[in-house]
C-alpha cells in the first residue's frame, strides 16, 4: 500500500484498520471524505466493517459526499443479502439527490438494476420512473450507462408482459456492449463496457435473442 493510498485499503484486519485510524486521527477536514472512500473499498468484501465507516461518515456531518457514501450503504447491504436495506439506502440517495440536484451518484441505475436482477415486482414503477425521469441525454454518452439504461429496462419490460418492448431495449443494450471507444478523443477506453458474461448480461441477450 503506498503512501498514497492508506484510505484504499482492499483488505481489513486488526493491523490495517489500526494503521487507517492512526492516519486518519491526523486528518480534520478531509476525515469524511476518507471515511466514506475506504467504505467503498471495503462494500463488497468487508460489508459490516464498510457499513460503520460509513456510519462514522455521516457522524461528520458532511453534506458534500451524501449520495456516494448511501451508494456505498447499500452495496454493503446488498453483499449481506439484505435486499430491503439496499433500497432504502438507495431510495435515501435518490431523495436527496432531489433536493440537491447538482450532486449525483450511481443509485439512479444501481436501483433499477438491483430491482430488476431480483425481480422485485413492487418497486418496478418505481424504477421505470427513475430511468425515465433522472436521465438527460447527455447521460447517455457512455456505451456502459446506455448498456445499462437499456438492460434493465428491457428486463423489467419483460417482467411486465411487454416481450416486444423489452426485446428493442435488449438489443440496443448489447450494441451499446459491443462499442470498443467512448466519445472522448483522448480518452476511448473510459465507460465501454468490459463484460456482458454475469447473469445480468445473460439475460439481456437471451431477450435480445430469443
Amino acid at each position: 500500500m503506498s503512501h498514497e493510498d492508506w484510505y484504499r485499503n482492499t483488505d481489513w484486519d486488526a493491523l490495517t484498520e489500526e494503521a487507517f485510524r492512526a492516519r486518519l486521527s491526523r486528518s480534520r477536514s478531509t476525515r469524511p471524505q476518507y471515511l466514506h472512500i475506504q467504505a467503498g473499498y471495503l462494500a463488497d468484501r468487508y460489508p459490516t466493517a464498510a457499513l460503520q465507516l460509513i456510519e462514522e461518515y455521516f457522524a461528520t456531518g458532511d453534506d458534500v459526499h451524501v449520495p456516494i457514501a448511501l451508494c456505498t450503504q447499500a452495496r454493503s447491504y446488498r453483499t449481506l443479502g439484505d435486499v430491503d436495506g439496499a433500497i432504502a439506502a438507495y431510495k435515501r440517495a435518490l431523495d436527496w439527490e432531489e433536493a440537491h440536484p447538482n450532486y449525483i451518484s450511481t443509485a439512479r441505475v444501481d436501483l433499477p438494476h438491483l430491482i430488476a436482477v431480483k425481480f422485485i415486482t413492487r418497486e418496478y414503477e418505481y424504477a421505470l420512473d427513475i430511468l425515465t425521469t433522472r436521465f438527460k441525454p447527455m447521460d447517455h454518452q457512455f456505451p456502459s450507462a446506455r448498456y445499462l439504461w437499456n438492460g434493465c429496462c428491457a428486463l423489467i419490460a419483460d417482467a411486465l408482459g411487454r416481450h416486444a418492448d423489452a426485446r428493442e431495449f435488449a438489443e440496443r443494450a448489447l450494441r451499446a456492449a459491443a462499442e470498443t471507444e467512448s466519445p472522448f478523443r483522448y480518452h476511448r477506453s473510459v465507460g465501454v463496457v468490459r463484460s456482458t458474461s454475469d447473469d445480468f448480461g445473460r439475460r439481456v441477450e437471451r431477450l435480445a435473442r430469443p
